[in-house]
């Protein structure tokens, strides 16, 4: 009777210690079991899962990197090239400008020329009929001067042989 009369800790929350210390055993197994078969794969599988994830984030942080080195390198390769495109189309242009001036010269000097001989073919044209001309007078004159010398009877014959052969002329 001494139990009964003896209040105990346990026995006043109403527990039944045999029972609350074979539940205890049973919870150290499970969590022994937890942690050796269960914790320690999940936990390994978050600390590789945490490593793939702070070396892609290292690996996007390289590539971000290397982007903006490549945009950098883009942007001063298109300056270059179009450093280099300004001066061949000037260059262009100049040579352009060049050939039409020298075209246009050519030109000149080539159309002085034609004109010079156009002239002098005018001239010589000129000349010649010139000289034809003379001829024809000179013949006329002669004829005229036959006709005049044939006929020479009187005066009034002698203006209108005159009057004829300037009508012919």
């Amino acid at each position: 009777m001494e139990q009964a009369a003896e209040p105990n800790f346990i026995s006043t929350l109403g527990l039944n210690w045999k029972l609350f210390l074979a539940q205890a055993v049973n919870f150290g197994i499970v969590i022994f079991i937890l942690w050796r078969w269960v914790m320690k794969p999940v936990v390994g599988a978050l600390e590789a899962r945490r490593i793939r994830i702070e070396e892609s984030v290292k690996q996007a942080e390289n590539i971000e990197k290397r982007m903006n080195e490549i945009k950098v390198f883009a942007q001063d390769a298109e300056r270059k090239a179009r450093r280099n495109a300004d001066a061949l189309i000037n260059k262009a242009l100049a040579s352009a400008d060049q050939m039409k001036s020298e075209t246009f010269e050519s030109a000149r000097h080539e159309a002085e020329k034609i004109l010079a001989g156009a002239r002098m073919t005018i001239n010589a044209e000129k000349g010649r009929a010139l000289a034809e001309i003379s001829e024809e007078t000179a013949n006329l004159a002669v004829m005229l001067a036959k006709k005049i010398l044939r006929e020479k009877l009187d005066q009034r014959k002698d203006m209108k042989l005159a009057k004829d052969a300037l009508r012919n002329l």
